[in-house]
């Protein structure tokens, strides 16, 4: 059996909660998993499913960037339509999509695209760091702290535009060359594609009006039908894993902080810092959870959502972006990836406390 990153976070953080239940004597405690959050990732889940099988929107985006002769042009048209399809469709679906288009346009053209994808990863996480449900751990964020969509996305929006000036600006320094590719898109199902992103504005509407988690559970039963008629292959295509993966996340992460005194204080510069810190060792949505409740949002979000550039494991959108480059240019990526971090932590820092 293959193990990919979801399996091996399974595995972890599956040991992680046996060896807590051996600590704590008990198998579940009320409050430690936010049942509507797991509602709502599992709704975007299976609804971004369907959203890719349709091939609509490989459709559209293959049509955007065929009409790009260049390097730089298919960078930079690259990185503005991952940042936009990422506040809506989640910075790990935005790659699923577009990331195998870029591999087929460098195949065809005969150019190695690493570079692109390498500002794809990082487009996804700019653009996913502006909406409250453009990531997981926004959404747990826009929950947790009770916030409205205008505020949310008023807070991020400084942060947010530094960021993607930044990364336009990394994109002008690689030297540009002409090509052409001849691949054809896919042909769409704009029938079921009518469907899911009917589900996806329902999923959204939601989330935002704060609506009972009865109303996510139909979202998914409908989305599994509509998977079933579209191609009942694609029922197995849904990632049931990242699904428990995030239930454990809770249950390990508010289990720890009940039994541990975390370590983590002293006022919002120590906390900005460690949760970055701490999103290169265990993935940003983890460290969400973890500090959720010991910081304000604004910090905690600068924290986590500039955190998700840098290593491998920062965020699952990273994945995503190193298994699809040659020879998994590990160098390359963390290069940009790090510079990027450096340059936007010091601009969160300086919009947050100067």
């Amino acid at each position: 059996m293959k193990i990919t990153v979801n399996k091996a976070l399974l595995l972890v953080l599956g040991l992680a909660y046996l060896v807590i239940i051996f600590l704590r004597r008990s198998v579940y405690s009320t409050g430690l998993v936010d049942w509507n959050t797991i509602a709502i990732l599992s709704s975007l889940i299976v609804v971004n499913t369907g959203l890719m099988h349709t091939g609509a929107l490989n459709h559209v985006a293959y049509k955007i960037m065929e009409v790009t002769n260049s390097r730089r042009k298919l960078m930079i048209i690259s990185i503005l339509l991952t940042t936009v399809m990422a506040m809506f469709l989640t910075n790990d679906v935005s790659l699923l999509i577009l990331i195998p288009i870029t591999v087929a346009i460098g195949r065809f053209a005969k150019k190695n695209l690493d570079d692109v994808i390498i500002f794809q990863a990082i487009a996804a996480n700019v653009g996913s760091m502006l909406t409250p449900f453009g990531n997981p751990q926004n959404i747990i964020m826009f929950r947790l702290y009770s916030l409205n969509t205008l505020e949310f996305v008023k807070t991020m929006a400084p942060i947010f535009l530094v960021s993607l000036t930044v990364l336009i600006i990394f994109s002008l320094i690689f030297k540009d060359e002409k090509f052409t590719t001849s691949e054809k898109g896919p042909k769409p199902n704009f029938y079921f594609f009518g469907i899911f992103a009917t589900l996806l504005v329902v999923t959204i509407v939601g989330m935002l009006l704060n609506l009972t988690v009865y109303l996510f559970v139909v979202v998914i039963a409908v989305s599994l039908m509509s998977l079933f008629f579209l191609e009942p292959q694609t029922l197995i295509k849904v990632d049931y894993v990242l699904i428990v993966v995030f239930i454990l996340i809770f249950l390990v992460m508010n289990s720890v902080r009940s039994l541990v005194d975390l370590p983590i204080g002293g006022g919002a510069i120590r906390i900005f810092f460690s949760s970055m810190l701490l999103s290169q060792l265990i993935s940003n949505v983890p460290t969400t959870v973890l500090l959720g409740k010991t910081s304000t949002f604004a910090v905690l979000s600068y924290g986590v959502n500039i955190g998700g550039n840098g290593t491998m494991v920062a965020s699952l959108a990273n994945i995503i972006a190193l298994r699809n480059l040659s020879g998994r240019n590990f160098i390359k990526f963390n290069k940009y990836s790090f510079l990027f971090l450096v340059v936007t932590a010091v601009a969160g820092f300086l919009i947050l406390f100067r």
